[in-house]
This record gives structure tokens, C-alpha cells and sequence, in this order.
């Protein structure tokens, strides 16, 4: 049976692909770590490394390997640090994700509410895009996240929270000389581009003079003259004001919010946070 610093040799040669520098990330001696990944080679009976000149190549076995050594790093470091959070008195951990306009739609109120019924529940909170979130639940690195639908990755579910109609604002100083309209990354925001590209003639992919993935990223961009960008409407930004933009007009498309999570995560700490989403 593979133990914790096992996966912690495989891991770390395989992100330096060198046996000397992982080595020395390990602090063992090169032909320690040799010997080992040769063990755990022969245990799994499966070749993860490619040994050259230039150093170590991973191999499909290995990188596959690599992904699930990181998920149990993760939760064995996770178990010792509950263990200790319940030794002091302290409640259970919670990793929250959201997107930036989650947070200003949704993120504090519910988050008041469950510290009000949780004080001792401990809170990691993580901002991202939707689609990122999406795979790190998925992957157990959060618990759950405030993200816009739809979602695509298996066995997760989603409880609606809101939807709210997205306008199109403009900071550019001449209207004359206005730039295309600022492009969110088609992978992280497909249902978004696909409803910019139609309110543009030409479409948004070859004409952009800009991309974000962040709605602050497209307020930034826009007051830097790189164009106009798309937002829930009255999209308030904590250093740049909707308001202050030259230009606003609703569009005939709304941005769901929904609070996403495992579909098997039952934990009570979960479904106590849930409870409160479901209320609010």
C-alpha cells in the first residue's frame, strides 16, 4: 500500500521532471527518490516515468496518477487539519468559491446568515470564473461555489439563486472612435459571448481588441479606452463605478446565479449551508 509521501515523490517529480531538483524539494538524497518511484512502479506494476538525458517525462499512466496523488495529498492534509480545528473547539471548514459577480449579487448576506447559525464554522473563501470553480469542485479542492450556469461537469448539482438582465456599458471618451466590444474568453463564458456576438454585427472573435475573464478585468479594459463591456446591469465595481460610463443599454439576455456542490457531499455542514441558499 502507497503511503502520503508516496504520492508526494511522484507529485513532486512530476513537476520538476528532474530526479535531482525533485529530490531537493523532498530533501532526500536522488538515489532514495530512484529506489522509491522504482518501488511504487512495481507495486502499481504500471511505468509513470520516462527516464532520458534531459530527466524525467511522465507518461498518460503518470500524469492520470499525478492528478488523483494530488487529490489525496489534499485530503490527508485536510483530515489533520480538522482533527486539530475539533481539538481546539473550533468547527468544521468550509471552502466556498465565487465569481466576482457573485459576490456583489449574493456572497455576504448568505454568508451572514451562516455565520449567525455557525459561529464556529471555519470559512475559506475562493474567487474565480465559473468554469474554473466548476472543475475544482469537481476535483474536491472546494466544497461548493457561486457560479453561472449552465454547469457541465458530472455528478454536481446547482439550486438557482437568481437571474439578472445584463446591459452593455461604454467608458470609451469618443463615441466616434468606439472600439469592438470587450471579449470574455469563449471556454470560461460561452452563453455570455455567444449573446455579445449577436448583439454585434461582425461578431467579437476577429474584431476584439481585448479579452477578459473577470468582470472587473472588462471595467478596467473599458476605461482604458479598449472598448465596451457587458455586465449585469448596475454591476458595481469596487473601484470603478457603472455609473460613471458614457454610454448603458439593457440587453434581451439575463445571467443566472446558482450555488453549486457535489451531488453526494452530505456532510451537515454542506447541507447546512445549502439550507441557508435555499432560504435566501
Amino acid at each position: 500500500m502507497l503511503s502520503i509521501l508516496d504520492y508526494r515523490c511522484v507529485v513532486a517529480l512530476h513537476e520538476e521532471r528532474n530526479f535531482v531538483r525533485a529530490a531537493d524539494v523532498l530533501g532526500v538524497s536522488q538515489p532514495a527518490l530512484t529506489a522509491r518511484l522504482r518501488r511504487i512502479e512495481e507495486e502499481l506494476d504500471v511505468k509513470l516515468f520516462e527516464r532520458g538525458r534531459r530527466g524525467a517525462d511522465p507518461t498518460p499512466a503518470g500524469n492520470a496518477f499525478t492528478d488523483a496523488a494530488r487529490r489525496i495529498i489534499e485530503m490527508a492534509e485536510r483530515s489533520v487539519e480538522v482533527a486539530r480545528d475539533a481539538d481546539r473547539g473550533l468547527g468544521q471548514h468550509l471552502r466556498i468559491g465565487m465569481t466576482q459577480i457573485a459576490a456583489v449579487q449574493v456572497v455576504v448576506p448568505i454568508l451572514k446568515a451562516f455565520r449567525e447559525e455557525n459561529p464556529f464554522a471555519r470559512v475559506r473563501l475562493t474567487e474565480g470564473i465559473s468554469a474554473g470553480l466548476e472543475t475544482q469542485i469537481e476535483q474536491n479542492l472546494i466544497d461548493l461555489a457561486f457560479l453561472h450556469p449552465p454547469i457541465h461537469q458530472s455528478g454536481l448539482s446547482e439550486h438557482h439563486l437568481l437571474s439578472q438582465r445584463l446591459a452593455k456599458y461604454d467608458a470609451t471618451a469618443s463615441p466616434r472612435e468606439r472600439p469592438p466590444t470587450i471579449r470574455y474568453t469563449r471556454k470560461d463564458a460561452p452563453v455570455l459571448v455567444a449573446e455579445i456576438d449577436r448583439h454585434e454585427p461582425r461578431g467579437v472573435d476577429a474584431d476584439a481588441l481585448a479579452e477578459v475573464d473577470t468582470a472587473l478585468g472588462a471595467i478596467v479594459l473599458s476605461h482604458a479606452g479598449y472598448g465596451p463591456f457587458v455586465v449585469p446591469q448596475g454591476f458595481p465595481s469596487p473601484f470603478i463605478k457603472t455609473e460613471s460610463c458614457v454610454d448603458a443599454y439593457p440587453l434581451e439576455m439575463e445571467l443566472g446565479t446558482s450555488i453549486v456542490w457535489r451531488s453526494l457531499d452530505r456532510r451537515p455542514m454542506v447541507t447546512a449551508f445549502l439550507e441557508i441558499c435555499r432560504r435566501s
